[in-house]
């Protein structure tokens, strides 16, 4: 039976010219595939994938033709021909996924090497350099020699180097064919199969040489490194050249480095080796916290290479992260005098770091803007942007930037940790969209549940929509939860609370206040009496309207950290607001004034800000406002002003605040 099947079969298969129709598509296929291969792509050098929408094509037409040719060979009529349906629906899928290919042609050949780059198609290695004689431009044929050497001294440089592989220099003998090559890079990449070139050209200016460098990669013809010229002595080019290869090493050290492609677009002339091999030290510090290392090696890394700005700009930035105001504003200044040698990037960057330290935060989020618009493909710069947002009141911009990523995108680094999520999460309860602000916090949660600070921003949500049920099952299970740096089930407690007040849930938020002083109170004795542990236990106590033992705690503070701008500042601005709760009118005054005289750099607007809160519990609502408004151009952030709404109550109403508080955007 298996046999007379299988001849019957194969008798349809004759009758139908299904296997004549198979052998022409073979030959023919083939033929076309080849076509395509090497005059097209090989050649005339298409793009890679015009060979996936040739393979598609012809299978789809190959798949058509034997429907076709099966279904119109049966004898018996039928009502329904499902070839009908079958090849409009194939013609249909072999158009979306053409049209699909050609879509992402341009980014995809611009992001990898074609597998096919070289006439007859050579295989090039994109992690394969090699490097061309220097084309002599002087007019001095006594000069020819120096292409040699420069390709020879910075081919060897390369290979020690030992980051990447590195082709040997062409034979002597074919130096006169290859320079008559119509593109000679291009020949070069085929002999030594090496996707990036590296070429250059010298010229005589007075009694020096001057060298012109650049790497290209061959497959798109794309310049990836374009050096800022070196000159020496024409007599010894060999110093000249020196400095060259150190300068050309570290630029393709970051070319090859796949962690660090952001940084040379940012970077204007790529520093020497040595310089950025301790830049990158810097930046590995900064990632795992350790700033002394970070500083350190920024600083050698500007010592190595003095025109490097970039590693002074980021030893600025380290410094202003440890509060470290005045060396950070020091180095800023020395970074000004060389303005004109920075990249786009770094004068902007620059702008930025200026107006932090200035307390101008309108001018961050500016900068930080221009950055963002100078490198829209760099996730980095576009949640910088979204995180500049916030402080001056710019929630809907942060929503609109952050809500077209992917919040768990791998280019935002490990040490991300829902960082970005947690800024859309506060944008959105800025706007006072909670449900939007629950929903994200969930995610986000989702990816990351051992964290305290995500957890605090569900049950923020949670009771800001009060619903206290859900805030209470939160707090049980923060309990759970492993330690971290600035949070506690204690200080999510006494958030919760103040949040629960500022929606009108006063009566609900006492319990929850209850037990966050319950949480504070019975830690160990050595916990107990820390700055942190007593800071957050006085802000309970002043939450529930504990006046005086919050005002025995943070007299304490004060008087032992005086000049600390959250804990001695902040414990001198809620003495001021104790006061005038207890209708001690001249006390608040007092304070108030204290605050005025405080002439301390880099305060940053706060103690305006605590004197605007001491103004409007004493009633004096314009008083208020009007203080705001100079703390926020003293460098007070916004979100101060959304989540200390306690002392704000009587503003609610006030036409100006309410005015203040509208978001910009």
């Amino acid at each position: 039976m298996k046999k007379s099947f299988l001849k019957s079969f194969l008798a349809k298969l004759r009758k139908r010219h299904i296997i004549e129709t198979l052998a022409a598509f073979i030959g023919g296929g083939w033929l076309i595939i080849e076509v395509v291969h090497f005059v097209l792509i090989g050649h005339y050098h298409f793009p890679e994938k015009t060979l996936d929408i040739t393979i598609i094509t012809l299978f789809s037409v190959l798949l058509c033709t034997l429907i076709w040719r099966w279904f119109s060979g049966r004898e018996k009529p039928r009502k329904f021909k499902l070839e009908l349906v079958l090849i409009p629906l194939l013609v249909l899928v072999t158009v979306l996924l053409d049209i699909n290919l050609l879509l992402h042609l341009k980014g995809s050949e611009s992001e990898s090497v074609p597998r096919f780059n070289g006439r007859g198609g050579t295989r090039l290695d994109p992690s394969r350099i090699a490097v061309a004689v220097f084309e002599n431009q002087t007019g001095d044929s006594k000069l020819d020699p120096v292409g040699r050497l420069a390709a020879d001294m910075i081919t060897q440089a390369l290979s020690q180097a030992g980051l990447f592989s590195v082709a040997p220099l062409p034979p002597v003998e074919t130096m006169p064919d290859r320079a008559k090559a119509k593109n000679r890079l291009r020949l070069l990449a085929e002999e030594t199969k090496a996707g990036k070139i590296v070429s250059g050209t010298y010229y005589l200016q007075g009694e020096s040489i001057r060298f012109h460098t650049k790497v290209t990669e061959i497959a798109n013809n794309k310049n990836l490194l374009d050096l800022e010229p070196v000159s020496g002595p024409v007599r010894e080019p060999s110093q000249a050249l020196e400095a060259l290869r150190s300068k050309l090493l570290g630029g393709l050290a970051l070319i090859f480095d796949p962690s660090l492609q952001d940084d040379l677009l940012l970077i204007g002339e790529p520093p020497r080796y040595d310089a950025y091999i301790e830049f990158l030290d810097g930046l590995r510090a900064d990632q795992r916290a350790d700033y002394p290392k970070a500083i350190a090696s920024y600083h050698r890394s500007a010592t190595l290479d003095p025109d490097f700005k970039e590693a002074l700009l980021q030893e600025a930035m380290t410094y202003w992260t440890l509060g470290q105001y005045a060396k950070g504003q020091e180095l800023l200044a020395e970074i000004e005098k060389a303005r004109e040698s920075l990249s786009a990037f770094g004068r902007y960057f620059l702008d930025m770091f200026q107006a932090y330290f200035r307390g101008d935060l309108e001018e961050v989020h500016w900068a930080a803007g221009q950055i963002a618009a100078l490198y829209p493909t760099i996730l980095s710069w576009n949640v910088t942007k979204a995180n500049c947002a916030l402080p001056t009141n710019y929630p809907q911009e942060a929503v609109d930037l952050l809500s077209k990523i992917d919040l768990f995108d791998e280019r935002l680094g490990k040490e991300d940790k829902g960082s970005t999520g947690s800024t859309l999460i506060t944008a959105y309860h800025m706007l006072g969209n909670h449900k939007q602000e629950l929903k994200i916090a969930r995610r986000v949660r989702k990816a990351y549940p051992e964290l305290l600070n995500l957890l605090g921003l569900e049950a923020r949500a949670l009771a800001a929509l009060g619903r206290v049920n859900d805030v209470q099952k939160l707090i049980e299970e923060s309990k759970t939860l492993p330690p971290q740096s600035e949070y506690s089930p204690g200080s999510i407690m006494r958030d919760i609370g103040s949040e629960l007040r500022a929606h009108g849930h006063k009566e609900a938020a006492i319990p929850i206040l209850n037990q966050a002083v319950q949480w504070f109170e019975s830690r160990h004795q050595e916990e107990k009496a820390t700055v942190a542990n007593r800071s957050a236990l006085a802000g309970a106590f002043y939450t529930l309207d504990k006046w005086d033992k919050a005002e025995t705690l943070f007299e304490g503070l004060h008087s032992e950290l005086p000049d600390d701008p959250y804990y001695g500042i902040g414990s001198c601005g809620l003495l001021g607001s104790i006061a005038a709760r207890k209708g001690n009118r001249e006390k608040a005054l007092k304070i108030s004034q204290e605050m005025k005289d405080n002439k301390t750099p880099y305060l940053f607007g706060i103690p305006t800000y605590w004197r605007a809160r001491i103004a409007a519990l004493l009633g004096d609502k314009e008083g208020a406002v009007n203080l705001l408004q100079e703390a926020i151009k003293q460098g007070c952030d916004y979100q101060n002003l959304y989540f200390s709404p306690k002392d704000f109550e009587s503003l609610q109403d006030f036409p100006p605040f309410q005015q203040l508080m509208k978001p910009k955007g």
